[in-house]
């Protein structure tokens, strides 16, 4: 009995450990395909990145090409400052073309001032020489009555001394030879005194045409130089032209020369205002030079009437247009002013807001004569106003200038790392702008 027993309680041992075994292997083989499920899925995901890196090795190569394509990049870091410098290009280049445009116009209304000027110097020219060629018959006209007066005056002459020679067979017609010679002595005179007009009539007609071809050279001498002027003034035009063509193609398809790029000047003191006032210096010695010209030609008006009022009157028009032209010149200098002064403050408001610093820019001269210009940077996120960042540019070279700021540890460090290692002052201007905005963050 007890064995039996024993025996029935090791069977049910033995049925309990194997149920317990296959539990064990349920559970193992839960686990298994556990495991099994979780590999399948490390294996999908392991090529998803297969997959990605693939994308990253290609968008690499072409960003590496793409590197390669712009000069002036070896680097990722680069290309940042690329951009912002050919912004400044694109800038530039804009200005430069408003520039370009503004002279084309002025040079335009120069040349149309000129061309008039030149058209009414041709149509007084042409009045002096129809002139001339009438002052001309009437000289031959008063030659030919002078000689015609001189052989009338020799005939009567010959008859006078042919009456006065004693003759024996007129000895009873002296009286009446007497009546005859009187009156013939007397035509003589009459005669004679009409010679000595014409004569003082033909050598102040003389003087009358030589004073006319004198103002005749005059006009020539004034029609050349406009025609000169307007020669030069037409080649200045063609190449304004040919400059504001090559400005708009580097605009359209952004080309990049880092010897070229120059900095761009927030400051009223532009080009244009400096060429509007040289062209205005210059009308104004124009008119000093023509009211000179106006003095000399009073003695000529005169002496001659209607050339003097001709030439008057030209003057007069051309002080005219000059006036309007000075001006002209005067308002678009204090419109490109005003527009330069607003457009400039939306500039230097826009670099504070996108770079985050505060431009002021000094010009100066060394001892030596060269210019020199001085930036001030503040940072936006500075927490005093001692904490500034002074750079010279001079000749295309950009210099950072030692201070109190740039002395302490930490900015000399910086500027020892990004300036002369790296070469690279817009890194470090933005490495210190992020500094100083975590700073300010944490604080």
């Amino acid at each position: 009995m007890v064995s039996e027993m024993e025996t029935e309680v090791r069977e049910a041992r033995k049925i309990r450990s194997s149920h317990e075994s296959i539990e064990l292997l349920k559970e193992k083989l839960m686990e298994e395909k556990g495991r099994r499920e979780r590999a399948e899925s490390e294996l999908s995901k392991l090529l998803e990145l297969e997959l990605n890196m693939k994308k990253q090795e290609d968008e690499m190569s072409s960003w590496k090409l793409a590197i390669k394509d712009i000069p002036g990049v070896s680097s990722y870091d680069d290309i940042p400052v690329k951009f912002a410098a050919l912004q400044k290009e694109v800038i530039d280049n804009m200005m430069k073309a408003g520039e370009a445009n503004a002279c084309f116009k002025q040079m335009e209304v120069a040349l149309e001032t000129a061309q008039l000027g030149k058209r009414n110097a041709e149509t007084e020219a042409a009045l002096a020489r129809e002139k001339a060629e009438a002052l001309k018959l009437e000289v031959k006209q008063i030659e030919m009555m002078l000689s015609m007066a001189t052989e009338e005056r020799d005939g009567l002459k010959n008859v006078v001394n042919e009456l006065k020679r004693p003759k024996n067979d007129q000895g009873g017609d002296e009286a009446a030879g007497g009546v005859l010679l009187q009156e013939l002595e007397s035509s003589l005179a009459q005669k004679e005194f009409c010679i000595k007009e014409f004569e003082s009539n033909l050598h102040a007609q003389k003087e009358v045409n030589s004073r006319q071809l004198e103002e005749i050279k005059t006009l020539n001498d004034m029609l050349n130089n406009e025609a000169r002027r307007i020669k030069s003034l037409e080649r200045e035009s063609d190449r304004l032209r040919a400059e504001i063509s090559l400005l708009e193609s580097k605009l359209g398809h952004g080309d990049f020369s880092a010897a070229n790029t120059k900095v761009l000047r927030m400051v009223n003191t532009l080009a244009v205002d400096n060429e509007a006032k040289q062209t205005i210096e210059a009308l104004r010695t124009e008119l000093q030079k023509t009211k000179e010209k106006l003095q000399a030609v009073e003695e000529l008006k005169c002496q001659s009437g209607d050339a003097g009022k001709l030439l008057d009157s030209y003057i007069s028009g051309k002080i005219t247009q000059l006036k309007e032209q000075i001006a002209t010149l005067e308002k678009r200098e204090e419109r490109y002013k005003t527009v330069f002064a607003d457009r400039i403050s939306v500039f230097r408001r826009a670099c504070c807001e996108l770079f985050g610093y505060k431009i002021v820019m000094d010009e100066h001269q060394r001892s030596n004569g060269i210019p020199v210009t001085r930036f001030t940077l503040q940072s936006v996120y500075a927490q005093s106003d001692d904490e500034k960042l002074e750079f010279e540019y001079e000749s295309g070279n950009t210099n950072i200038i030692a201070n109190g700021y740039t002395s302490q540890p930490d900015i000399s460090r910086q500027v020892d790392i990004f300036i002369r290692k790296m070469n690279s002052i817009p890194a470090f201007t933005a490495n210190l702008s992020v500094e100083s905005f975590n700073r300010r963050t944490l604080s």
